[in-house]
């Protein structure tokens, strides 16, 4: 039998995703990237974020604990040191996913990728064209920053996220524009970095839609660090100096910083991809899809930030596994054992300090349809292991269903590895798992996860 023909566009972590699971599935697999293998999140976004901020946080550590070393209250950086150990890991791991997909049997094509009607993709790159027919297809082209006015003006003098990470040397002041996961977090790093930083987020908390508990306790550390908060604010309006910029904000204050960071959301590129010619529709600014990833054309499916479902890179992946896996499946006349994309144990990550991470339904949405919910709380500061590595900011907050045993609804953690510990409950959720199931788990002493125990008995 001939091989399925699947070509997937855009190699961020969706498209990787989607191109492994179809070489496993036994397709043919053509994965187009016109930039760099790995997209946004290897190159400009996920990897070199948190090569940044991982080292940075050891040295914001090394002066929390200074009173048990020599000198430790002003360890010395080296920035050019650092973006060197940032850009050999991107090459590193860029290496890795071409040699990966060339072992699996997918043939990873560079150019520019645009349907010429909804069987066929032209492809342009390195001064040629050339034309590939598909049975199904993968839209995976992921997203780029919104720039409204007043920045727009001003765009190309204006950071984003990927050219905050290129900088060569961290600015004297920083403003950064939107307080959700990547202004919360290019705020943490720049701070400790030791630039003077304002945060500016138009609604009446960080991570708009988080809750509130969790970023009022991120809120309150940034503060007492320094960073100053802005909330239920926005900016009027902007004036380029010679070496400053001047905002004058809504409540007519005038902020004035070196540099200025631009991080107030993303939207899916649809640009120049030819969903017209395909007939793939699309609403407000994203392309639909149902609940197996198929967009309008029942053999094109969309897969991570191009649809809108959610803007996590495992998400994205997840969605490209699941896209392909029902694409082949689809081919192949199996339509009963399509997948669902499960968007609610998705873990949602932010890499801060502390870090903040939740997963399930949150205690306000249990509320509105009805339900009666069990809050426990277990707090990072009553832990030995989290005193041993000076991390005691924090807490753990699990939500169940009211009752004797109480199935598990959702998770909250502030405080240190939350991002990490925080899959303790995704697996828990999707195994369905009660507070005396997860109770009855042994975990080991002295570690942060039996502030999970804690927790329960409280």
């Amino acid at each position: 039998m001939t091989k399925p023909q699947i070509a997937i566009l855009g190699a961020g972590p969706a498209g990787e995703a989607a191109a492994k699971q179809g070489a496993v599935l036994g397709a043919d697999v053509t994965l187009i990237e016109k930039d760099q293998p790995g997209g946004l999140c290897l190159n400009h976004g996920c990897i070199p974020s948190k090569i940044l901020l991982e080292t940075v946080h050891l040295a914001h550590k090394m002066k929390t604990a200074s009173a048990c070393f020599d000198n430790a209250d002003a360890p010395r950086l080296r920035w050019t040191e650092l973006q060197k150990r940032k850009q050999d890991i991107i090459l590193k791991m860029r290496d890795w996913m071409k040699k990966h997909m060339s072992q699996v049997g997918v043939r990873l094509t560079a150019g520019r990728a645009r349907f010429t009607d909804s069987r066929t993709l032209r492809i342009e790159g390195d001064g040629t064209t050339s034309s590939l027919p598909f049975d199904a297809a993968l839209i995976a082209t992921g997203g780029e920053p919104i720039f409204p006015e007043p920045f727009l003006s001003h765009r190309k003098d204006l950071l984003d996220s990927a050219r905050a990470l290129d900088l060569p040397a961290p600015p004297k002041s920083l403003i950064v524009v939107g307080g959700g996961a990547i202004g919360c977090e290019f705020a943490c790093l720049f701070h400790a970095l030791g630039s003077s930083v304002s945060l500016i987020e138009k609604m009446s908390q960080l991570i708009p839609g988080e809750e509130t508990r969790v970023v009022t306790a991120l809120k309150n550390s940034f503060s007492n660090r320094g960073i100053d908060v802005r909330l239920d604010t926005t900016v009027a309006s902007l004036t380029r100096g010679t070496d400053r910029w001047e905002a004058v904000l809504s409540d007519g204050t005038v902020l004035r910083a070196e540099q200025i960071l631009v991080s107030i959301g993303r939207r899916p590129t649809l640009d120049e991809l030819g969903l017209d010619l395909a007939g793939v529709k699309t609403d407000r600014g994203r392309i639909l899809v149902d609940d197996f990833l198929r967009t309008s054309q029942p053999h094109i499916y969309a897969a991570g930030d191009i649809n809108g479902l959610s803007p996590f890179a495992h998400s994205a992946a997840r969605q490209g596994e699941t896209a392909i896996h029902n694409a082949v499946q689809a081919l192949l006349g199996k339509t009963p054992d399509l997948k669902t994309y499960d968007k609610a144990s998705t873990p949602r990550c932010l890499y801060t300090w502390p870090e903040v991470a939740s997963v399930g339904e949150y205690a306000d949405a249990i509320q509105q349809r009805g339900g009666e919910t069990k809050v426990q709380r277990f707090f990072f500061q009553a832990s030995p292991k989290a005193m041993a590595e000076w991390e005691e900011e924090g807490f753990i907050q699990i939500l169940s269903d009211a009752g004797d045993e109480g199935r598990l609804r959702g998770a909250q953690i502030v405080g240190a590895h939350a991002t990490e510990l925080i899959h303790i409950f995704s697996t828990a959720l999707r195994a369905g798992m009660t507070r005396r199931d997860l109770g009855a788990v042994l975990f080991a002493h002295p570690t942060l996860s039996e502030g999970i125990k804690e927790t329960l008995s409280r």
